[in-house]
């Protein structure tokens, strides 16, 4: 089977795009899992998009690789969706017009409606805005609560596990935790992680993100996505990658922390991992979140990535192998 694609990375955070109606919606996880899986290497994400009900909308259904199932959203997809918009075949297939200096778009997820602002320029991407409020509300609504896993004090917020670098020092001291390399420091990372899977996560995959406040360039903090499935295929990427809805899930725990105004509007720079610990041929990527506190809890949020790039499009040819879903 031949399909239609674009493949995108927002950071490192690659993902591969689909036009729904390729495939029979029965058979629509079984693909992406081929397509997730060597010898494909479609990236962390399949993103399948297909028309809204009205003009301005797209319906958007994502399958995840640690979580080897649907999720309800992917930030740097999101990302990835503006450009792909208006730089690729999707352009014509849902009707874009290029030639207006900004397009809105209303992504509707399992996780609620994300709209995303696109800013072009010659018919190009200049910028992509993720407006998130929807997602911050799923997050809550999934439950936040403070707990201790492995001596360390994390936040919880739905399947995510969040907390300062400074309590893995505090617990293990002399170990360096900016490093994503193999090693003493991820190996303490991942059981943490795994322990967290265990009491809150039983299907397997956690999004861990860690985050400092010692930036090394024009950020406010440093974030440290590590993503944990029982394969830990996610360690194994060579560089830090982004995050967008982490990046919301700890916007949520610097506010419950009290490290941003509680009712408040202002932006906070993120930086993705350490440009010490782990070269980025890009140099310091990085987040730009504007936001809204109320009464201690983040009421609205937006980010947009520093990178985002289209990597290939056309078809690509479905391998002819069973997965298995997990």
């Amino acid at each position: 089977m031949q399909l239609d694609f674009v493949k995108g990375h927002c950071g490192f955070d690659a993902v591969t795009l689909l036009p729904a109606g390729q495939i029979p919606p029965a058979h629509e996880l079984e693909a992406a899992l081929r397509i997730l899986a060597p010898p494909m290497g479609g990236g962390l994400e399949v993103g399948f998009l297909g028309p809204g009900e009205r003009a301005d909308e797209i319906r958007l259904r994502m399958v995840d690789s640690t979580a080897r199932t649907w999720i309800p959203m992917c930030g740097g997809m999101s990302q990835v969706i503006g450009k792909a918009l208006v730089e690729t075949f999707l352009r014509e297939r849902f009707q874009v017009d290029v030639s207006c200096a900004q397009q809105n778009i209303r992504l509707c997820t399992p996780a609620g409606v994300v709209p995303i602002v696109v800013d072009i320029d010659s018919r190009r991407v200049v910028r992509v805005t993720s407006l998130m409020d929807s997602f911050a509300g799923f997050l809550y609504d999934n439950g936040v609560e403070s707990v201790t896993v492995e001596g360390c004090r994390l936040l919880r917020l739905g399947d995510y596990c969040v907390f300062g670098l400074d309590e893995l020092e505090r617990a293990h001291p002399g170990l360096d935790f900016t490093r994503r390399d193999a090693g003493p420091s991820l190996e303490v990372v991942n059981r943490m992680l795994a322990r967290f899977a265990e009491r809150y996560s039983p299907a397997g995959g956690v999004a861990g993100m860690m985050y400092d406040a010692h930036p090394e360039g024009p950020g406010d903090y440093r974030v440290y996505p590590r993503f944990y499935s029982p394969d830990l295929a996610a360690a194994r990427l060579p560089y830090e990658f982004q995050c967008g809805t982490g990046a919301v899930a700890v916007g949520i725990a610097l506010t419950m922390q009290g490290l941003l105004p509680p009712q408040a509007h202002g932006a906070v720079v993120f930086e993705w991992g350490s440009q010490r610990s782990t070269p980025d041929p890009y140099g310091i990527r990085t987040s730009y979140l504007e936001y809204e506190t109320n009464a201690g809890r983040l009421v609205r949020v937006s980010f947009s990535h520093s990178v985002v790039e289209i990597l290939a499009e056309g078809r690509l040819t479905l391998p002819d192998y069973e997965c298995v879903s997990g």
